[in-house]
């Protein structure tokens, strides 16, 4: 399960496969029927951390169930899963768990792709620390594939060419597609340099979406979705029309979502607060009572001065003052050469030697308005901030494609720079080579590698 992705990654296979899944994935936590505890110590170790749940859980039907409910599907035939009881079991056990734990809302888990063993190059630890894809084994990067060929402008392309270098493609033709999109990369240097500017402005879209339904996401992160949503237009129109098929194709399924942009560009401020809480995130104008609030919060006096000045106008005494004492509250007061001129809806609260006070149905709403002006900011703001994220939700499954063909731009764009900046060269001319094609090869400390790996 990826949560930044919003996917749940499924495989089945002998005890063989699951030791490289488990190795190659490096899965943050296993779980795994209570009974099978021991049995998953022997065989895997317990480098894990693992997490065991009652065998009921780990039914077919049961977990058929919950999928076809939270995906709101008739069936999981569209996923091409139907075929695969345990792998669906798994997705299920984990849809579970997460629901267990305190994740009720989970409508960014949008999708089941399949890893096929047939479709990857599959290396046991063995021989990934031994090439030095990731590191030495020991917890240091040291000069890794990796570490040499990570130049991503962004977290979602840096967490896609890990999963590429520890799943390499085996089917020369979707390896020559992403090659040949690197080429053109090459030669297009100002689209390139474009395309990887905006990638790096649109900050990390997958994690930020994954936030939207647990509402952990706080609006200046809400205001970076905005601006990457704009990075996506951007990238979109640069690629319209372009003569590379593939790039066509990714750019062609990018969505800028424009309701949502517009709804969060319109709403929120442009600098708003880490928290709600906090006060500011919501533009004027949004909510007329916010408005008038924020208004009486912040500039109390210039709303009495402009109540002072209509009173006086409207009654025509030119000597009206308002005041405030903690016995009544806000007052008017009019001096006794005046008195005659008093409209008959003020009421008189208090009489002095020279003078009469006065409160009106105005100035007391304006009163009660000011004590609790500032609990109801905080109350109108977060109410206008959940529906925004109530809106967000129905666009997170764009936004998480956005996300994804974007780490693959990232991913292809870093190999032309890399291609560039190494001067990497044609290494392999060997017809029917399909893990490393004529335009495939690069060398790196005397090992010829294939940068066009792909899960």
């Amino acid at each position: 399960m990826d949560i930044s992705t919003g996917e749940f990654f499924v495989a089945e296979g002998n005890q063989e496969y699951i030791d490289k899944l488990l190795q190659t994935l490096k899965p943050a936590e296993v779980i795994f029927q209570r009974s099978y505890q021991k049995h998953f110590k022997e065989n895997f170790g317990s480098k894990f951390y693992t997490y065991t749940m009652e065998s009921w859980i780990f039914d077919a039907a049961y977990a058929t169930e919950s999928l076809i409910k939270h995906f709101d599907i008739r069936s999981l035939k569209g996923y091409g899963v139907e075929g695969m009881p345990a792998a669906i079991i798994a997705a299920g056990a984990v849809l579970h768990y997460l629901k267990d734990t305190e994740h009720p809302n989970l409508q960014h888990i949008t999708s089941i792709q399949r890893i096929d063993r047939e479709d990857y190059l599959w290396m046991d630890r063995f021989t990934i620390r031994n090439l030095e894809l990731t590191g030495t084994g020991n917890g240091d990067p040291g000069n890794s594939l990796h570490k040499v060929l990570d130049n991503t402008v962004s977290p979602m392309g840096a967490r896609l060419l890990k999963r590429w270098i520890l799943l390499p493609l085996k089917d020369a033709t979707r390896i020559n597609e992403r090659l040949d999109l690197v080429e053109f990369f090459i030669k297009e240097v100002e689209l390139r340099n474009k395309i990887s500017h905006h990638i790096k402005q649109c900050g990390d879209i997958e994690r930020l979406v994954s936030k939207i339904p647990v509402k952990k996401i706080n609006p200046r992160e809400v205001m970076q979705i905005a601006r990457g949503l704009q990075q996506v237009s951007e990238v979109k129109n640069l690629c319209a029309g372009v003569a590379d098929k593939y790039l066509a194709q990714l750019t062609t399924t990018l969505n800028p979502c424009l309701n949502i942009h517009d709804a969060i560009i319109n709403t929120i401020m442009e600098n708003p607060p880490v928290a709600v809480a906090k006060g500011g995130a919501i533009k004027d104008g949004v909510h007329a009572e916010l408005d008038t609030l924020r208004k009486i919060a912040s500039g109390g006096k210039e709303y009495l001065v402009e109540l002072q000045q209509k009173e006086a106008e409207a009654t025509g005494i030119s000597s009206l003052k308002i005041g405030f004492n903690n016995v009544f509250g806000y007052y008017l007061e009019v001096t006794n050469s005046h008195k005659n001129k008093v409209p008959a809806t003020w009421i008189r609260k208090q009489t002095l030697a020279n003078a009469e006070r006065y409160i009106t149905p105005e100035l007391k709403e304006y009163e009660e308005q000011i004590t609790g002006a500032e609990d109801k900011i905080m109350s109108i703001e977060a109410e206008l901030y959940d529906k925004l994220l109530l809106q967000l939700q129905e666009y997170i499954a764009p936004m998480q494609t956005n996300g994804h063909i974007l780490a693959i731009l990232d991913c292809l764009v870093c190999f032309a720079d890399n291609a560039l900046r190494y001067n990497y060269k044609n290494q392999c001319s060997t017809k029917g080579m399909n893990l490393i094609s004529r335009k495939a090869g690069i060398r790196l400390s005397n090992v010829t590698w294939n940068p066009a790996i792909r899960i």
